[in-house]
């Protein structure tokens, strides 16, 4: 591959990132102001979770997860107007959805389900399609991550479409279970988990590790999601154990990394904050999973899941963002970063302190951590110099 071609793959990769990106701005806007008001009048967490984890996380998900193959597999960007339609068709579900479920109205909560099984199809076949036209197999591996959480994400959407749509029935609360389930630790835990061998490296400014446990991960991972699935059938034990060897499999890859490069990324707040992010992620697998195998009431918008999805998804997004921010905004590289990782003790604080009130039961004290260190990342944000997003 000639230098020109490397440099417009580079080119391509940012592009699609930085337009995923603000589509994933937007969406958290939506979240945080949603929030706000359920906060101030009281209602359902349903829609600010949705409104973050399908808007902002999943279209996060599909710009690093297309940046990263490109890059690592050393492969041609794919077409232009196919990272466009899978962007434009999560746009468009997300909002369906939301709308449909909001205001009660079936055909759009299933036309929204529809066109985001239509966008993670064409992840996937972005993802697949990069991967086979490389000459390299190093990103072979976390490929298959990617991959089986789009298929859990896939499922889980369509289940809640049935849902959305008023078709569950007496299967309601089974399918609920699975549905949160195969979208919070399939389709996100293990898109995390498959990135982490190469990009916690990489903020550490270290070449890419990985052992024993990577391959175990992998294993643990498959194991998770057929658990995980057959829940429909099987019930919530089946679901706790699956979320259960998820959480294993995080909590392995995830130490055998920082284990080895401590010296090197304890001074660098993106890896930090990935590496803690991932550790509330896993302690609320465990928590949530046993709870589940030993026959508790499941809370799928429950203390637990809040914290889960601020304390741990949160601060591995916003963490990982700290990163890739300032690669895709362009030069000046250096000062970017220098920009978004300064002052770490006020992002690293103020999460988890948040969680820490989450998980306490202090839903006020935990909103207005959380608004802080949004805050802070946004300023940040703000003040990249030759930004491009």
């Amino acid at each position: 591959m000639t230098e020109s071609d490397t440099g417009r793959r580079v080119v391509a990769s940012h592009g699609i990132a930085r337009r995923a990106f603000r589509l994933a701005g937007m969406f958290a806007a939506v979240a945080a102001v949603w929030a706000l008001v359920v906060l101030v009048r009281g209602g359902s967490w349903w829609g600010p979770l949705h409104s973050f984890l399908a808007g902002t996380v999943l279209a996060a998900i599909a710009g690093a997860s297309q940046m990263f193959t490109i890059t690592w597999s050393a492969s041609p960007a794919p077409p232009s107007t196919l990272a466009t339609a899978q962007r434009l068709t999560l746009a468009a579900g997300t909002i369906a959805a939301l709308v449909g479920v909001g205001a009660r109205l079936p055909v759009a909560a299933w036309l929204g389900g529809g066109l985001l099984v239509v966008s993670l199809t064409l992840l996937a076949w972005s993802i697949r399609r990069t991967i086979a036209r490389s000459l390299l197999r190093r990103f072979d591996f976390s490929s298959r991550f990617y991959l089986t959480a789009f298929a859990c994400g896939a499922v889980g959407v369509t289940l809640g479409a049935i849902l959305g749509g008023g078709e569950a029935g007496a299967a309601f609360f089974r399918l609920r279970l699975v549905h949160s389930h195969l979208n919070l630790v399939g389709l996100v835990g293990f898109t995390i988990i498959g990135t982490l061998p190469t990009f916690l490296p990489t903020m550490a400014h270290h070449r890419a590790v990985s052992g024993w446990e990577a391959k175990v991960g992998w294993w643990l991972v498959v194991a998770s999601a057929a658990a995980m699935a057959s829940g429909l059938w099987l019930g919530q034990r089946a679901v706790g154990a699956g979320t259960v060897l998820a959480g294993i499999a995080a909590l392995a890859v995830a130490a055998g990394i920082v284990v080895r490069l401590w010296e090197k990324g304890r001074r660098k707040l993106s890896f930090v904050q990935v590496a803690v992010g991932v550790g509330w992620l896993a302690g609320w697998a465990f928590v949530d999973g046993v709870a589940l195998v030993i026959g508790g009431t499941p809370e799928p918008f429950g203390r637990g899941t809040l914290v889960a999805v601020t304390a741990g998804i949160g601060q591995v997004l916003l963490g990982s963002l700290a990163y890739l921010l300032p690669v895709v905004a362009g030069p000046p590289l250096d000062a970017n970063l220098r920009r978004m990782t300064r002052r770490p003790a006020i992002p690293l604080v103020a999460a988890n302190l948040a969680g820490a009130a989450g998980v306490a039961g202090f839903h006020e004290a935990s909103a207005a951590l959380v608004a802080i260190w949004v805050a802070d990342f946004a300023l940040r944000v703000v003040g990249l110099r030759r930004n491009r997003l």
